[in-house]
């Protein structure tokens, strides 16, 4: 799963002095917003009152993970810039699209509270079920849950046991007392920690290693070869296909609840609209600053400067050499806000697919107490769940790609066929689809990651069939999102033309 061969860095007194009050910070804030909370709309919409600047911090922090900041400057010590283009861009795109479409949705649906609503709206209690599972699978916080464990390690050698268990309830603890307000507020103060630590520590590891010069000469060193390619983006292994494969995830960003729930729990289109504008030149930022500190670990490695580390150690190698003290312990807090920011949304978001999406199913006239307790529930068993796979899950990017692969397959066609279709689709289209793609996502999922082996050079799971015709045939799980998307397109059509009309205010009154 990781290497847990030696602590990287050590803190001193005063930087624990800023670690154990970012921690206390949060925790407050949570108990803050408890007292703040008066029904579920509070709770878990914060009362439909974002604005942009909080937007933007919450947005900003929860789509900037662990998985970023640790596996983008992994790809950066390995292949320089190419680790912003093979990953980064695709979802800077998605970004930048979702700036268009988000101020649309909350326009057409401007008393949802999540993306399932327009299935269980569009095509009624089948179909909302359906994409309300997925949302479940893929909000649970695996990947953040080992991301953490996998952090304390690094900087206290604490078993990842441990890590896992002390980060989720820290998270937990602010995220079930204050709901959406604790998470946007918690998020807002960790997105100024978490862009100022990263662009800060690459100022002055790139200063104190010297310049381009001496980077280009440490990675000269640490390849052994001209380092030319880690200042191109395809970095000599980049072919279309490999770019499509690793960008393909990206479109997760089109469905992804939480971001749906920022959506509809903004003030307005137009708030909507400054934050992504304001957005989208700081993903880009955080992206290169990620990439560069990776660069610069490998470059310092190989001026002999920091001991040779694991890739995806370099980047708090190379913090803890040049940093002093008091922003050690704030580039650490910076990580732990990359990680938490992430949890605390997902955590609520998961929660809301049980206390909001399903309960309304099974008691359509609950109070609001007790859809606020049933969300509360709901994040803990989201966070149960999110535990336990940590210790099942071998490799955080397999994780992910299961988890985008699910949501993608499930909602991305209904949802937006539902949203910006001229005629309004059949019931039956919506409930065929999103059970195929739910159906088809985790058979795919299970044929490559049973019957598949790992490619190492490659970094992916692959299944090697021989096809008639085709010959030897490399599928990626990866694929499974271009393979299985347009297959839930072309079932989408047919079951929407060949479908009865029904009532559209069926689906309605479910959803209601």
């Amino acid at each position: 799963m990781f290497d847990f061969d030696e602590i990287v860095v050590h803190l001193g007194a005063f930087d624990w002095v800023i670690v154990v009050v970012y921690i206390a910070t949060m925790l407050y804030i949570g108990f803050y917003f408890q007292k703040r909370s008066k029904g579920f709309d509070d709770y878990f919409m914060a009362g439909r009152g974002l604005t942009a600047p909080l937007l933007v911090g919450t947005l900003v922090s929860t789509f900037y993970g662990l998985d970023t900041l640790f596996g983008t400057s992994e790809v950066g010590y390995y292949e320089g810039i190419s680790a912003f283009f093979a990953y980064s861009l695709p979802y800077t795109a998605t970004y930048v699209a979702m700036a268009f479409l988000a101020p649309q949705f909350k326009g057409r649906f401007p008393e949802n509270s999540t993306m399932q609503d327009i299935a269980f709206k569009k095509y009624g209690t089948p179909a909302g079920v359906v994409t309300s599972i997925a949302s479940f699978v893929y909000s649970t916080n695996t990947m953040e849950m080992m991301g953490i464990g996998f952090l304390l390690h690094l900087v206290l050698g604490m078993p990842f046991w441990m890590g896992v268990l002390i980060g989720a309830i820290v998270v937990l603890v602010y995220t079930l007392t204050g709901g959406l307000w604790a998470v946007t507020i918690t998020d807002f103060v960790q997105f100024f920690v978490m862009l100022f630590t990263v662009g800060l520590a690459l100022i002055i590891a790139w200063y104190e290693l010297g310049g381009y010069d001496r980077v280009w000469d440490g990675l000269k060193a640490f390849a052994g070869e001209d380092p030319g390619y880690y200042f191109s983006p395809g970095a000599g292994y980049l072919t279309p296909w490999t770019l499509v494969a690793y960008s393909v995830t990206a479109l997760a960003v089109f469905c992804d609840p939480a971001f749906f729930q920022r959506m509809f729990a903004s003030a307005g289109p137009n708030e909507i609209k400054k934050a992504f504008a304001a957005g989208v030149p700081m993903w880009l930022s955080f992206d290169w600053a990620v990439t560069f500190l990776g660069m610069a670990g490998a470059a310092a490695i190989g001026l002999g400067i920091i001991p040779e580390v694991e890739p995806n150690e370099a980047l708090f190698a190379i913090q803890g050499e040049y940093l002093p003290a008091g922003l050690m312990g704030l580039a650490f807090v910076g990580a732990l806000a990359a990680a938490m920011s992430t949890s605390d949304s997902y955590f609520l978001a998961s929660g809301g697919v049980i206390g909001y999406d399903l309960y309304k199913v099974v008691r359509p006239q609950s109070t609001d107490s007790q859809r606020v307790r049933m969300t509360k529930i709901g994040i803990l068993i989201s966070a149960v769940l999110s535990i336990s796979l940590a210790f099942v899950f071998e490799r955080i990017m397999t994780v992910w790609v299961f988890q985008a692969t699910v949501i993608v397959c499930t909602a991305l066609v209904p949802v937006y066929m539902g949203t910006f279709a001229k005629r309004r689709p059949k019931k039956i289209a919506g409930t065929v689809t999103t059970a195929a793609g739910l159906i088809l996502s985790l058979g795919y999922y299970l044929a490559v990651q049973l019957l598949g082996h790992w490619d190492s050079d490659m970094e992916v799971q692959v299944l090697e069939l021989d096809l008639p015709g085709l010959g030897s045939v490399s599928l990626w799980m990866e694929y499974g999102i271009l393979i299985i998307t347009p297959i839930v397109l072309v079932i989408f059509l047919i079951a929407n033309a060949l479908g009865k009309e029904v009532h559209t205010e069926e689906a309605e009154e479910v959803a209601s």
